[in-house]
């Protein structure tokens, strides 16, 4: 970060004649070749665990740290960043962070996953899986977006088709 933020304008600078003189003590390469200016090729916005493409506040939070097991219900966004094993029986919209663990079956209009799913994913709008995610269930979705490095280990239906597809039930022992 530190070159990313001051190496630009350390490396535009005028090169000075006692910079030059130190300069044309080494044999190679010769003066006349070195250039007053460097611009480096733009840093690419490489994704490094960003999950949020909505800027909506959760209603519940899950940290990293926590563990839960049980029911869980709640009206809008569920942020899991910590470990949740149980049925969620309402909801609209989840964020699986890059440490967030979940062990059950899903069934909600979208998701945002970067972190571990052991269970069947239903999702009526879109799915996002973002690198490093790791899905161990089935998938089925209208609508899906993966990121390289993304694990899935069981089977994906992507369809637009209005029709509703049930998701069967796993056991998770």
């Amino acid at each position: 970060m530190l070159f990313k933020k001051y190496g630009k304008a350390f490396l535009d600078q005028e090169i000075t004649a006692e910079t030059q003189h130190s300069l044309s003590s080494l044999t190679s390469p010769p003066l006349s070749t070195i250039t007053t200016s460097f611009s480096p090729p733009p840093a690419e916005d490489v994704y490094i665990d960003k999950v949020e493409p909505i800027e909506e506040s959760p209603d519940v939070v899950i940290g990293e740290g926590v563990s839960f097991k049980g029911t869980l219900r709640f009206e809008n966004l569920l942020r899991l960043d910590g470990y949740f094993e149980g049925t969620i029986e309402s909801g609209k919209k989840i964020i699986v962070g890059p440490k967030g663990h979940l062990k059950g079956n899903l069934q909600l209009d979208e998701a945002f996953i970067a972190g571990k799913i052991e269970g069947d994913l239903c999702v009526k709008e879109r799915l996002i899986l973002r690198s490093r995610a790791e899905i161990y269930g089935n998938i089925t979705s209208p609508s899906l977006s993966v990121d390289e490095g993304v694990t899935i280990v069981g089977q994906l239906l992507v369809s637009s088709s209005s029709t509703s597809v049930k998701t069967g039930s796993r056991n998770l022992s």
